[in-house]
């Protein structure tokens, strides 16, 4: 009876708070809950499958398997290999790479889970901190239709768990200074600073954190030895809570055989991530302004604009009143944690725009400060209620959360918005491209940047990359991401292959922005045997254009085994027409399954009409011949192919299939594919 009482009492004075924080919880499970296992990106099936390992080495009581990354991602791992448990018990799939598809969304499931439950969880720590409810419930519902928050909050990683734990460990750290250096909150940041670290290295950030508080809370008084030896214990007690928190939450670092050797590989590697870019043959440099650039491409007009306006205010408060202002150190500090994270994670060699996410919340929550106090200008000067503001500004980031929904992890700034100069693309947009291979060609070979992201989505064959010149690849997948990198890499020379000379076939959109395209690529499936003397081949083809400059032929030595004789093709105007001109290529010189292009040494116009390729080797014999390669099916030509076996074709030779040859124009000085339809327009 006595606790039915106390709960309605709790609840008659908390009524409130109560509903404000199962409405913002609403608020922020929808967008990360909704239509989770849309897409999978790039590195979640490495976390995926290190979680699935992690919990299955600690039913086995292998502690030492639990080391499975230094990151070292332990709170990933535990919810995430939870949640794969589980629906192997429940659906009876056994878990692999091949069948990764029926994981995803249990994956995602507890992390966007626990983001959405942080969000609430901060609107009552800033309550904690005498901060109104208005204000409070402002910064949450920003923080609950922040996109990009709301993007990686959705996917089985560690970065959003982050800023999660880290913004609320920081702001317990507050609390405890704030309420007289309380035992209770000391204990609770110690919690939630342990969980953030072991989320990822870079929470280490909590432990000066929890010294520039006391600093800021103490000032002068610091150096007085009552209050100095204090802090200090405080300080041990809480180290000490982290240590043993992480300790028994990850047994790899105590239960196993060689502890030490643990400690030392996960000191190697985080020290090594620290001045190792991403591109490992690059050299480490500053780059001071990617944080600034990712700050403000990633952030909404609406956080952007009053945070600034929140922190120029700030500034000129505290340079008119100091710091004796209760409330100006809890935002002083929140200020100082946005600067100092954002400058340590620009010293770290490794650079990403999601690395400095624990930042966005903490912006938010400035936005809403600036936000509410235009409200209460409104009201003074135009008797405008303060609601009207901030239900202007929720209303925006509904809507723009609403237009990239399920694709929140794409969103960028419309004052600066995002292009093709930019590393950008994590795996969003491929489910598009992977839908419309397996309702168009739901048996094709496909060629993909990231092939296991795409084959997820597909019941198409999908190749890494590397492949998309291997003859029997039907499609080539660029993908957003390629774009922006150096001009040696591979991923560029692909770029400039396809989506500079190609037109696509499929375009994958996400809010306007173009995210994958998939060109066609002419795949040739078969040979027509070895071209020995009395082989030849031939097929007619359309003209299209003007200034014929030339043909590709696709042409297999079976691995460098044939190197003898010459290889002949004819180029005429009818099967039985003028010979145009003829090109003899030794065989030995001729490169194993790969387009050899043979020029006119002066270009020809045929526009609107007809030549015939004929195709036959001289000085071959059986085993020591090349060969040409087709398609059994008769989709690239208006005319079928032809094949004779007796020295020469004649109209009935005909058979069903299109060969490996393709002209080439001339265009501007150079000879251009006829694949390569932008060139040719």
């Amino acid at each position: 009876m006595q606790v039915r009482t106390h709960i309605h009492r709790f609840y008659v004075t908390h009524k409130r708070d109560i509903l404000i924080v199962i409405g913002i919880f609403i608020i922020a499970a929808l967008p990360r809950l909704l239509d989770l296992g849309s897409f999978l990106t790039a590195d979640e099936k490495n976390w995926m499958i290190r979680s699935y390992e992690f919990v299955r080495a600690f039913k086995d009581l292998r502690f030492n398997d639990m080391l499975q990354t230094t990151h070292p991602g332990v709170t990933t791992m535990w919810l995430s290999g939870t949640a794969i448990a589980v629906k192997m018990m429940i659906g009876h799939v056994p878990f692999s790479l091949a069948n990764i598809i029926h994981f995803v969304k249990a994956a995602q499931f507890p992390i966007a889970l626990v983001n959405a439950l942080a969000v609430p969880l901060i609107y009552i720590f800033l309550r904690r901190l005498s901060i109104s409810q208005l204000l409070a419930g402002t910064a949450g519902i920003l923080i609950a239709l922040n996109p990009f928050l709301i993007g990686y909050s959705r996917v089985a990683h560690v970065d959003a768990l982050l800023a999660s734990l880290l913004v609320l460990a920081a702001l317990s750290v507050i609390i405890y200074a704030q309420e007289g250096y309380s035992r209770r909150w000391l204990v609770i940041s110690g919690v939630l600073s342990a969980a953030a670290i072991l989320t990822k290295a870079p929470a280490i950030f909590i432990i000066p954190f929890f010294l520039l508080t006391v600093l800021v809370y103490e000032n002068k008084k610091i150096f007085l030895k009552r209050v100095l030896l204090a802090r200090s214990r405080d300080l041990v007690a809480w180290l000490l809570m982290i240590i043993l928190l992480i300790l028994f939450t990850w047994p790899a670092l105590i239960f196993v055989p060689n502890p030490e050797g643990n400690a030392n590989l996960i000191r190697r590697d985080l020290t090594i991530a620290a001045v190792t870019p991403h591109h490992m043959a690059e050299e480490y440099t500053l780059n001071p302004w990617h944080y600034p650039a990712a700050l403000v491409t990633r952030t909404t007009p609406v956080t952007l604009i009053f945070a600034t306006l929140a922190v120029l205010y700030i500034i000129w408060r505290i340079a008119k009143e100091g710091l004796a202002g209760r409330d100006s150190r809890p935002v002083l500090l929140l200020v100082s944690f946005v600067i100092f994270f954002v400058l340590m994670m620009t010293l770290g060699a490794k650079k990403g725009d999601r690395y400095i996410l624990p930042v966005y919340p903490v912006l938010d929550i400035l936005a809403a400060t600036a936000l509410l106090g235009i409200g209460t200008m409104a009201i003074k000067r135009w008797r405008i209620a303060p609601v009207v503001p901030i239900s202007a500004a929720v209303i925006y980031l509904a809507t723009v959360v609403w237009q990239y929904h399920p694709y929140e992890i794409a969103y960028s700034n419309p004052i600066f918005p995002d292009n093709l100069s930019q590393e950008l693309g994590w795996g969003e947009g491929l489910d598009q491209v992977g839908l419309w291979l397996s309702e168009n060609h739901p048996e094709a070979v496909v060629a993909s940047w990231y092939p296991q992201e795409l084959q997820a989505y597909t019941s198409a064959q999908v190749l890494d990359y590397g492949a998309h010149e291997h003859p029997q690849n039907q499609f080539v997948v660029l993908y957003r991401n390629m774009f922006g990198r150096a001009a040696d890499h591979p991923a560029t020379e692909m770029v400039e292959q396809y989506y500079s000379k190609r037109t696509p076939v499929f375009v994958a959109m996400i809010s306007g922005k173009e995210y994958a395209w998939v060109y066609e690529q002419r795949s040739y499936e078969r040979h027509v045997g070895e071209l020995t003397t009395a082989v030849r081949v031939g097929q007619e083809i359309a003209v299209e254009h003007e200034q014929l400059g030339g043909i590709d032929v696709l042409v297999p030595t079976f691995s460098g085994r044939a190197d003898s004789g010459v290889f002949v093709a004819e180029l005429k105007d009818a099967l039985q027409g003028h010979l145009l001109h003829r090109w003899e290529v030794p065989v030995s010189n001729i490169a194993n399954d790969e387009w050899m292009t043979l020029p006119l040494p002066q270009a020809i116009n045929r526009s609107g009409q007809a030549v015939f390729v004929e195709i036959y080797a001289t000085g071959t014999a059986t085993g020591n011949a090349p060969t040409v390669r087709y398609t059994s099916e008769h989709k690239y030509r208006n005319s079928n192919m032809f094949f004779s076996q007796s020295g020469s074709i004649t109209d009935s030779d005909v058979r069903e299939g299109n060969l490996a040859i393709r002209l080439r124009y001339a265009v501007g000085g150079v000879l251009v594919s006829e694949e390569e339809s932008r060139l040719l327009r």
